[in-house]
């Protein structure tokens, strides 16, 4: 996780053919934590990265009572998703985490999540408080993001572990769809960073980027505003080439 650490501290889609084999496609339902990181990773990555030039290198200050995140004149409202514990390489979710006294308003999303695990049945989201993998405080954040469609989220390391807040606010600049070509250089340190499908997260990253799509069983074709993008994947839907015009 090197480079978040630098940073920061489906086939199957029903479309609309738009002419030419290539089609407007919508993102697929989901079963599972894994398949939300993997709908919304792309576009939640790109956002990091804007909001990276953003704060620089300030560092953080939280004040739980204003619902704020601080990077020295920099303010911005936030959410508490939940936070990782380095120790024991554990999560706690912030509905879950009642001796913090952490101000109900700023659970909202927090709640909301559990929700879903509990009409969903997914268990990431129902159980307070349980041992992770590397990175997932990333995969959170990402999907928090992508989700609850805020500008960014944010990893607060206060020593003992990371607080994950999603971030939103007008200041903050939205991806500019017009810049195509972000792609080639965005996803590839995304699947460099963090352990995901590639086809599955490329085709829903093209899909929040309003690419026109062509989808095959090893292959992924991609058009908007004159950018074409090639990628192919082998049977493990790993990326094997990624190629197009800028």
């Amino acid at each position: 996780m090197k480079l978040f650490k630098n940073l920061f501290n489906a086939d199957n889609s029903k479309g609309q053919n738009s002419g030419e084999g290539f089609n407007t496609m919508t993102k697929t339902d989901f079963e599972s934590f894994q398949d939300l990181v993997e709908l919304h990773a792309g576009l939640s990555f790109e956002k990091q990265l804007i909001f990276g030039d953003v704060i620089g290198s300030y560092s953080w200050n939280l004040d739980m009572q204003k619902g704020k995140i601080f990077f020295g004149p920099l303010e911005f409202p936030i959410q508490i998703i939940g936070s990782l514990a380095f120790g024991s390489q554990s999560w706690m979710w912030g509905w879950a985490n009642t001796q913090s006294g952490m101000p109900e308003n700023l659970l909202l999303q927090s709640h909301q999540l559990k929700n879903i695990g509990q009409q969903k049945n997914i268990k990431e989201f129902t159980e307070g408080h349980f041992n992770v993998e590397e990175g997932f405080e990333h995969k959170m954040g990402m999907m928090a993001c992508g989700l609850f469609q805020a500008k960014s989220y944010y990893c607060a390391n206060y020593g003992q572990g990371t607080l994950v807040v999603t971030i939103d606010d007008p200041e903050i600049p939205m991806v500019d769809l017009e810049k195509s070509e972000k792609v080639f250089t965005s996803f590839p340190q995304l699947i460099g960073a963090v352990d995901l499908n590639h086809k599955k997260t490329f085709l829903n990253y093209l899909i929040d980027r309003d690419f026109k799509l062509k989808v095959s069983e090893n292959k992924i074709e991609a058009i908007r505003n004159n950018i074409m993008v090639m990628a192919e994947f082998d049977e493990l839907d790993r990326l094997t080439a990624l190629n197009g015009n800028t």
